[in-house]
């Protein structure tokens, strides 16, 4: 009778996710007299066919158990299968321990600095809200100061237009009346046609010079009278010509134009600012859903460590099952090599005293802290909705509902822009030269990638330019952002041309870690760029 059991030799090999490694297996024949013979050869080794020869050769052990094994065989028991167990099965249980765990503590520790980094751009995304909020406050008032002087300026108008036709007909009357005291009355003068002096008489000289001196002294007064209305109505002409030459002017000039204009210039830095609100509450967003992707996954990891029966390298209880039964095995081919107690009985309190080494950290404390709950989030807690005046303009308090689905937007707004492009997609490699595509050029952007930098070289190492001229530098245009690395370094050197500076920019002092993952975040608003690395600001302009 004869019978094999197949020993997983297993080498030093990176255990995956799904449990597959290299491996040499030792193949050992039992005769039906105890003689052992073996053989090595190549096989595929998992954690399944791991555990299957494990329980094959239990069985055989077993069954060895009821045989007088010569010497040779004993010496193979203690040269070859002993040592086997030992060295190859129950140290590729704590290999897989060791990953598991390194498995579990890097996928945490990811999710910790992911959960950082939303935090981080949580607070960027609160900020930036206050900063909008307070400024349509500061808009609805400029709009209400404008109203007012429009308001103003109309009741001026029409106050002037009335002041210019009362003193016109002021000015008519004046110059009525002065027309009315040309006219002088003489009717009330009679002279005779006709008189003799031979009747002995003056023909009425004096009494003629009489009335004559009267009517002089009338005209006089009349004259008097007259000019004086003369001057009233001249200067009733004047002031009506200035009154209403004043009027003209101010309603053909605009005495609230330094008010429209400030509004306007507010209007234009509120849209600003609403486009980097918008902004950074996506990049939270999209920060969350990260972070919330990666909870899920170390939750299904800790799930399919902590389940058992999965025939895989993660199970912990089938880890501990299977040591338990390398060491009840190994008990009993000692007591098999050594003549010694071969009960059941003996053999477990053998394999009992020799404990599973390892305790299992589930950081059930560090997953604990993260959570992805929320389903909605108050940035400024208030949202506005702008009309053509400040009556219809409206803030109420809002919070935004949040997604964490991958084909959904993670905020509504996020779905408003339609200037958000994916130029690379994820794990993509670059390749020097290479166009990824064109953009609408805004004064207000963001532009985020994730980098993972595996060595630094000699010269100045280009990532991304984006440029609207086609040159390189230094005009407005020419670089809007472009990113380096420095000359044998993992350190950015980052830029974004404007008018006045058409090579200006900062460079964080940080150098990105080499062969991991940071998400780099360039944010240029009004004027201004921040640069952050996973969701930490490091350099500003």
């Amino acid at each position: 009778m004869k019978f094999t059991a197949v020993f997983g030799a297993v080498a030093a090999a990176r255990i995956s996710r799904e449990g597959h490694t290299g491996s040499l297996s030792a193949q050992v024949t039992v005769s039906a007299d105890g003689s052992l013979s073996k053989t090595l050869a190549r096989a595929a080794d998992d954690t399944r066919t791991r555990r299957q020869r494990l329980a094959l050769l239990q069985a055989r052990a077993e069954e060895m158990a009821k045989t007088k094994l010569s010497p040779d065989a004993k010496s193979v028991i203690g040269d070859v299968l002993l040592p086997t167990l030992k060295d190859q099965i129950e140290s590729a249980v704590l290999r897989e321990f060791t990953t598991t765990q390194d498995m579990l503590s890097g996928k945490v520790a990811g999710l910790q600095s992911e959960s950082s980094a939303a935090e981080n751009a949580r607070g960027v995304a609160v900020n930036q809200d206050k900063a909008l909020d307070e400024c349509r406050t500061e808009e609805v008032g400029l709009m209400r100061e404008l109203e007012q002087c429009v308001s103003d300026r109309e009741a001026k108008i029409k106050s002037d237009a009335e002041a210019c036709e009362q003193q016109r007909a002021a000015a008519v009357d004046a110059c009525a009346a002065r027309d009315a005291a040309a006219d002088i009355e003489l009717s009330a003068l009679c002279i005779e046609t006709k008189c003799n002096l031979a009747d002995g008489n003056s023909c009425g000289v004096n009494a003629y010079k009489t009335i004559m001196d009267g009517v002089a002294a009338t005209v006089a007064e009349k004259e008097r009278v007259y000019n004086q209305k003369s001057v009233v109505c001249s200067k009733a002409q004047d002031d009506a010509a200035t009154t209403c030459a004043a009027a003209e002017q101010y309603s053909k000039s605009d005495s609230c134009a330094s008010k429209r204009e400030v509004l306007g210039s507010k209007t234009s830095t509120c849209d600003h600012s609403s486009e980097s609100a918008s902004l950074a509450i996506c990049s939270f967003g999209g920060d969350l859903k990260s972070k919330c992707a990666d909870l899920s996954e170390v939750n299904e990891l800790v799930a399919e460590i902590k389940g058992s029966s999965r025939e895989d390298s993660l199970s912990e209880p089938d880890r501990q099952a299977e040591w338990a039964a390398v060491q009840r095995l190994t008990c009993l081919l000692e007591a098999l090599r050594d003549d010694g107690d071969l009960s059941t009985e003996a053999t477990a309190a053998c394999a009992d005293a020799r404990k599973y080494p390892e305790t299992f950290d589930y950081m059930a404390e560090a997953i604990a802290a993260i959570n992805c709950d929320q389903q909605s989030f108050s940035f400024s807690g208030y949202s506005w909705i702008m009309g053509s005046t400040a009556d219809q303009c409206s803030r109420s308090a809002a919070t935004l509902p949040f997604s964490s689905g991958a084909d959904q937007q993670a905020f509504p707004v996020c779905g408003e822009n339609p200037n958000t492009q994916l130029l690379l997609g994820e794990g993509s490699e670059l390749v020097k030269g290479t166009s990824l595509g064109e953009v609408q050029a805004s004064q207000n952007y963001e532009v985020s990638f994730v980098v993972t930098p595996h060595q630094t070289r000699t010269g100045w190492a280009n990532l991304i330019h984006f440029t609207q001229s086609g040159k390189n530098c230094c005009d407005e245009g020419d670089r809007m952002p472009a990113a380096w690395f420095f000359t044998d370094t993992t350190r950015l050197h980052i830029r974004s041309g404007r008018k006045d500076g058409g090579n200006d920019g900062c460079d964080p002092t940080e150098q990105l870690p080499l062969g991991k993952a940071t998400k780099v975040d360039i944010r240029v608003a009004e004027g201004k760029m921040q640069v952050f690395y996973a969701g930490s600001k490091v350099c500003e302009t």
